[in-house]
């Protein structure tokens, strides 16, 4: 019993540091978001959790980024993916695809580096 109760703690406060992290992204450079998931997959290789690395950690960060341009799209009118679109010679919904296959490739290695950090460092 008190073996899970000081599990339980270690991993309330890392969960904690990582939104405390995520949080101060305002801060960070953009590609600071895989740093609090890089530390995710150690505490999953830690704690011996089946969960596929690459794959959970792609879907996950596409529908992120993916999502979250498209509400930001949403509420600036379409006006910055449309400027975006007109950069480089594409519609919305590719610059959409695009921003969302590229959170999902850092995410997606950042969590399966992490699963393959030495779980005793």
């Amino acid at each position: 019993m008190k073996k899970k109760q000081s599990g339980f703690i270690i991993t309330l406060v890392v969960i904690i540091g990582i939104v405390l992290l995520t949080k101060s992204i305002g801060v960070l450079p953009w590609w600071s978001f895989v740093v609090p998931v890089l530390l995710l997959g150690w505490v999953i290789s830690k704690k011996q959790w089946r969960v596929a690395g690459f794959g959970t950690g792609f879907i996950a960060g596409f529908l992120i980024w993916f999502f979250g341009n498209l509400y930001f799209d949403s509420t600036l009118n379409g006006i910055v993916l449309g400027r975006i679109g007109l950069l480089i010679a594409m519609p919305k919904i590719v610059v959409l695809l695009l921003a969302g296959i590229m959170g999902g490739v850092l995410t997606g290695l950042a969590l399966y580096a992490g699963k393959n950090l030495p779980a005793r460092a």
